[in-house]
């Protein structure tokens, strides 16, 4: 009832003062600044779906310090769930009346482009501003037509969380794990078992924030399940079977039902095996530094990067984010674009990754940006220059539902490994050919 009351009063506001739109006519005012002749402003909706007091206060007051920074726009957050934000927005396109800033999936921003859901930058965009952006983010930003359609406002990367005590107990020198192989090994170290049941467990590869598609991005150096240079799927390589193989020992080194425990301990909310001690290292996003503040701040830990599956191949990892764009429609792209910018540039970044903790896509921070002077950020942020963003391809979305659930089968170990990915690669093959 009050934010209708709200509405009508806004709407009767806007009524009487007649606020500028930047589609008006030149003769009462300057449309492309935003400003009316008579120095009103123009109004603009910023949707997102930060609501917790943990973050929306830092959201508004970086909306704030936009409306402060000029006088042209006054951007307004409007706090959407989460559940909800990304249908109302495609709906409010397909009616006339989207709103003038959305943050939104970095994942999908191709195909929203492709289906004209959102609108180009290229026309404000410069040099500059593109190349402050590490180029996979920046790439996940653009069209397949070359354009430029969002700028990413936040992303993550994945990185090993291991326990300082439980590795100095063990004697091992967190350095010196560069390769798979030297992952198992130094879990194998870790481990503590009384009698059938383990104390403590090394690590379990899938457990945390790092799936079999991480551990296989990682062995490919880049995309796991499809090729995209020759259109094809490769779910069932030589390098995803013998990979996915390595994981399954690990796992079968503590046996099914240790995994399946400590999963649904993990997935209930009610304990982290990590933050308990349970679990010796496991593999997550950047963004745990920050529940592991809320739900073990005594603990001491350190990350290290991936490693190798092969010696010398690279510590790549996976990562996703989020992004900034104007949905198709807008009636001022101008301004929705300063408002943009503003948000991407390095000092509001800075601000929102001190405050927030998420990591920035901006490749500028450096020891003295107030970000970098967080515990373990630094170290992080280094894995951000080899984290591939797994973008699927427009013409084949929708081909994880039919895959995934089928490699699930060699985690949950009703298959073996082998046989979960054929499986997968020929129902990865049917699909595209009934598309």
């Amino acid at each position: 009832m009050k934010k209708k009351v709200l509405a009508m009063v806004l709407a009767a506001m806007m009524a009487c003062t007649g606020l500028a739109a930047c589609g008006s006519d030149a003769k009462d005012g300057d449309a492309k600044s935003g400003k009316s002749a008579s120095g009103e402003v123009t109004e603009l909706e910023f949707w997102g779906w930060w609501s917790s007091d943990a973050r929306k206060p830092y959201i508004e007051e970086m909306v704030e310090g936009f409306n402060e920074s000029q006088d042209k726009y006054h951007v307004t957050y409007v706090d959407t769930p989460f559940g909800d934000i990304f249908t109302k927005n495609i709906a409010q396109i397909a009616a006339g009346k989207p709103c003038d800033i959305m943050a939104n999936s970095m994942e999908e921003v191709k195909f929203r482009a492709q289906e004209g859901q959102v609108e180009s930058l290229d026309e404000f965009l410069d040099d500059e501003t593109k190349n402050a952006f590490y180029e996979q983010y920046m790439d996940a930003c653009t069209g397949d037509d070359g354009e430029t359609y969002a700028l990413p406002l936040s992303v993550d990367t994945r990185v090993i969380y291991y326990n300082k005590a439980h590795f100095e107990e063990a004697g091992i020198n967190a350095e010196e794990i560069v390769t798979w192989d030297d992952l198992a090994a130094a879990a194998r170290k870790l481990d503590k078992k009384n009698g059938d049941d383990w104390e403590r467990v090394g690590i379990e590869p899938v457990l945390g924030n790092g799936g079999v598609d991480t551990w296989l991005v990682n062995a490919n150096q880049g995309p796991c399940w499809y090729d995209r240079e020759a259109e094809t799927p490769i779910v069932n390589s030589e390098t995803n079977k013998e990979a996915y193989q390595w994981i399954r020992e690990q796992m079968d080194v503590y046996g099914q039902d240790k995994y399946n425990e400590l999963k649904a301990a993990w997935q209930s909310g009610m304990g982290d095996p990590f933050a308990s001690g349970m679990v010796s290292m496991v593999v997550h996003t950047s963004g745990y530094v920050s529940n592991l503040q809320q739900s073990a701040p005594d603990l001491e830990y350190g990350v290290i990067k991936m490693p190798e599956f092969k010696e010398g191949q690279g510590h790549v990892t996976t990562g996703g984010g989020f992004v900034l764009e104007i949905p198709k429609g807008a009636k001022c792209p101008e301004g929705s674009y300063e408002f943009i910018k503003y948000v991407t540039s390095r000092e509001t970044q800075d601000f929102l990754s001190t405050k927030l903790g998420d990591f920035s896509a901006r490749n500028d921070f450096d020891d003295t940006s107030e970000f970098y002077k967080k515990p373990l950020v630094k170290e992080i942020s280094s894995a951000l220059d080899e984290t591939v963003l797994t973008l699927t391809p427009n013409r084949i979305k929708g081909y994880q539902d039919v895959v995934n659930p089928l490699i699930e089968e060699g985690t949950l170990g009703t298959k073996s490994t082998d046989e979960a990915l054929d499986k997968a690669q020929k129902a990865f093959e049917d699909f595209l050919s009934n598309k």
